[in-house]
């Protein structure tokens, strides 16, 4: 079962793996003692209640070395994304721009080509590569 908890007033939330035998005896327990389910999560995941146990303050202080590192990791890899999509936004807008040349060029080539008389091209290959850089260059996939 994927419990999903949202801080109030936060778009921030977390999600949580319990597995069936423990959900099943979650809702037991409620069942028995007249509690909501959500009540039972709220005093689990907020006091620390796993079969009675509380956890020591070694195990605090561990698991707060560890939240500190994955948030340096965090940071860390934040910065080696930030430039990336930079490039890669000025990248798509070059296409884009591109693309919107291309499109252009094209249809001066079919327009000169019907005054001199000369046969037409297939530039329907070009024409699909300008219609994914229009459309989905910014994350909305053609349909």
């Amino acid at each position: 079962m994927k419990v999903v908890v949202r801080a109030r007033g936060s778009w921030r939330k977390v999600t949580f793996k319990v597995p069936d035998e423990v959900w099943e005896r979650i809702k037991e327990v409620c069942k028995k003692h007249g509690f909501r389910v959500d009540e039972a999560l709220r005093i689990i995941l907020l006091d620390g209640y796993i079969d009675g146990q509380t956890p020591s303050d070694n195990e605090i202080e561990r698991i707060k070395k560890r939240i500190d590192e994955l948030e340096r990791e965090l940071y860390e890899l934040e910065g080696k994304w930030s430039p990336l999509r930079f490039k890669m936004y000025y990248s798509a807008l070059d296409n884009q721009n591109l693309a919107i040349q291309l499109s252009g060029m094209i249809a001066e080539n079919k327009r000169l080509r019907k005054m001199l008389g000369l046969p037409q091209r297939d530039f329907s290959k070009a024409e699909e590569l300008i219609k994914y850089y229009m459309s989905s260059a910014f994350g909305e996939p053609e349909k």
